[in-house]
């Protein structure tokens, strides 16, 4: 079975911020990201995303390294 990436579905051109999350009505969990697009377009600039579709389209995450426990710090070798 070929992935997204695979066969072209989906592609890792583009960038988004995740500032938050909460969960839908039907109880289905969101994510709300900030595009680089503007406020033109969606909520004044903001997208509401489902969990599948932020898992099917994420590729790296990157998190600032004082969000990181310092257990996981020393073993990558992190500066405290």
């Amino acid at each position: 079975m070929e992935s997204g990436f695979d066969n072209y579905t989906v592609t890792d051109d583009h960038l988004m911020h995740i500032t938050g999350m909460g969960k839908g009505k039907n109880g289905a969990k969101y994510y709300l990201v900030k595009n680089s697009w503007g406020t033109e377009k969606g909520e004044k600039g903001y997208w509401f995303l489902s969990e599948d579709f932020v898992k099917l389209n994420t590729i790296a995450i990157l998190v600032h390294k004082n969000a990181i426990p310092a257990g996981i710090k020393a073993k990558l070798g992190l500066a405290q």
